[in-house]
């Protein structure tokens, strides 16, 4: 916090040593014990959100809504074309500092988010409360104006509260305010949504140089919200963006600064955006009062086209965070040549041949992207050469009528075109294998192996190899989804091996080529046709 002290200071002009004056009541309380009264200062340091480096994970949401990524980078994505799908990805934010520990606590330094700049007229109030939770004594103050020192009984022990609405006004303190600490709340203003918040132990020493530094700490999560369209064309309007839910209320205890009773629901917050005519527009930051799984939507022009983008249940809102949600426009590929050249991208259909409409295609932990498995050469639902996806997680063993002796003719798929036995739709063909060797010679540096261990089980559904683009974000997810051997087309490898067919044949023989996916390798090689692989279809 050492850096965020001095940008403060460097900005404002200022770095807010107090001498705060007292507003004593003449309860019975409040009089002095006979230590002596104190001269305390207060040193202002700036302001912080918690530490993002990892931000809530799923344990309340249902994986059906949320994958979460080594805990710190939440990802959702849906299907908008066979070739493309919208992700959600809620990240913590970059500028992270450290924070000078309590003068009084003898805590270790934490790290934490910077907050926003605390502006000269700010407001801040400062309550004093006895150990044992009684009210003694509270002032009002005012960044950027002088003050007098608080008087406290020396060597008497106290909780300091310090709360502000980064406004240039306060409310009245309330009547629970100056009674006990355990009954003390303030209300969360709609109007003024940032709430900060601090509570310190504290006992006045030797009557003179008593200095308490503090941070307050933003307790409303802030969110950045920025869209990438990528290769789909340029931003030229964003209308409707909205985060929800908000709630327009909630009551903060000042024992310990959570806030709790949010029951209105507002319609959400609204997003403004800039950066228009270029790739990637970026919202103003806005305060989101809430502690669940939040949504976005937006209606917005991409390429000349508008459309209304929904992200339902995407990621999760959690208080005193600083966050960015970036909204990435992915269409699903891979390199076929150097990646520094956009013209070398190939769209792939997100999912394999098979799989569940409407699953996550970046989510690994999901069954439904595996799909169904065919002998080369095969079309969908050809008898005893396709297994569907349904079939083939219901039962691990054998296979009846499974063709294990023949196979398919050369020519069933082609290299040079598309047959009328491809399995893909139309605008898709199944990949040559040139082309798989031109994806892994190309992309090599670029993949992501995730689920551990990568182990051959019938119900192990989490290994996937994500291919990313030079920007870092994933743009295709091979599922090692295993496969069906050519003898009686026992289920073998799921979670350990993938395989995918090419297009391509060793004429005269019964081999067809073939990607091969382990956890430390992926190459193309040849294999008996009768096996029963997974098909991922390329645009062409």
């Amino acid at each position: 916090m050492m850096k965020s002290f001095h940008l403060i200071k460097n900005s404002l002009g200022i770095a807010i040593i107090l001498f705060l004056g007292s507003c004593r009541s003449s309860d019975s309380e409040n009089t002095l014990t006979g230590g002596g009264v104190s001269a305390v200062s207060f040193n202002l340091l700036g302001a912080e959100y918690a530490d993002s480096g990892k931000l809530s994970g799923q344990a309340s949401l249902t994986k059906e809504n949320i994958t979460n990524s080594g805990n710190q980078v939440q990802r959702h994505s849906i299907l908008v074309t066979p070739g493309s799908v919208i992700t959600a990805e809620l990240a913590p934010s970059s500028d992270v500092s450290k924070v000078l520990p309590n003068a009084s606590s003898g805590m270790n330094s934490i790290a934490a988010i910077t907050g926003n700049p605390l502006t000269p007229g700010m407001q801040f109030r400062i309550i004093a409360y006895r150990s044992n939770g009684n009210y003694h004594t509270h002032q009002d103050y005012t960044v950027g104006q002088s003050a007098t020192s608080m008087m406290l009984d020396n060597g008497a022990a106290y909780n300091i509260v310090v709360y502000s609405y980064g406004t240039a006004s306060l409310p009245a303190i309330s009547s629970g305010e100056q009674n006990n600490i355990s009954s003390a709340v303030v209300n969360y203003n709609d109007t003024n949504r940032d709430f900060m918040y601090q509570k310190l132990d504290f006992t006045p020493q030797n009557y003179t140089n008593n200095t308490l530094d503090i941070t307050l700490r933003h307790k409303v999560a802030q969110i950045t919200t920025i869209v990438n369209s990528g290769s789909l064309g340029s931003i030229t309007n964003i209308t409707g963006g909205v985060l929800t839910p908000h709630y327009s209320n909630g009551v903060v205890p000042l024992s310990s600064g959570v806030m709790s009773g949010r029951t209105i629901l507002s319609t959400g917050v609204s997003l403004d955006f800039s950066g228009f005519n270029t790739s990637t527009a970026t919202s103003a930051p806005v305060f989101v009062n809430a502690n669940t799984t939040g949504s976005f939507s937006a209606n917005m022009t991409i390429g000349g086209i508008t459309k209304a983008f929904n992200l339902p249940n995407s990621f999760k809102i959690t208080p005193e965070k600083k966050s960015n949600l970036t909204i990435n426009m992915v269409k699903c590929g891979a390199y076929i040549g150097p990646n520094t050249n956009p013209a070398n991208f190939r769209e792939f259909m997100c999912q394999n041949l098979g799989a569940t409409a409407g699953t996550d295609p970046f989510d690994n932990t999901k069954a439904g992207n595996h799909g169904a498995k065919y002998q080369w050469g095969a079309n969908t639902g050809e008898l005893n050469r396709y297994y569907s996806q349904s079939d083939d997680q219901s039962n691990a063993g054998e296979i009846s009528g499974w063709s294990t002796t023949s196979y398919k003719p050369d020519g069933s798929w082609s290299d040079t075109g598309k047959t009328g036995n491809d399995p893909c739709p139309t605008g898709y063909r199944v990949p040559t294998s040139a082309q798989w060797q031109a994806i892994l010679a190309n992309n090599n540096n670029n993949v992501e192996r995730v689920g551990t261990p990568w182990t051959d089980s019938p119900t192990n559904f989490a290994s996937a190899l994500y291919f990313r683009n030079p920007s870092n974000v994933r743009v295709l997810m091979l599922p090692v989804a295993g496969y069906r051997g050519s003898n009686k087309g026992i289920l073998s490898s799921r979670g350990s091996t993938g395989t995918y067919w090419s297009s391509s044949e060793v004429t005269g023989t019964n081999r067809g080529y073939y990607i091969d996916i382990s956890s430390s390798n992926a190459s193309v090689g040849t294999n008996l046709r009768a096996n029963g692989f997974s098909v991922r279809c390329i645009a062409g």
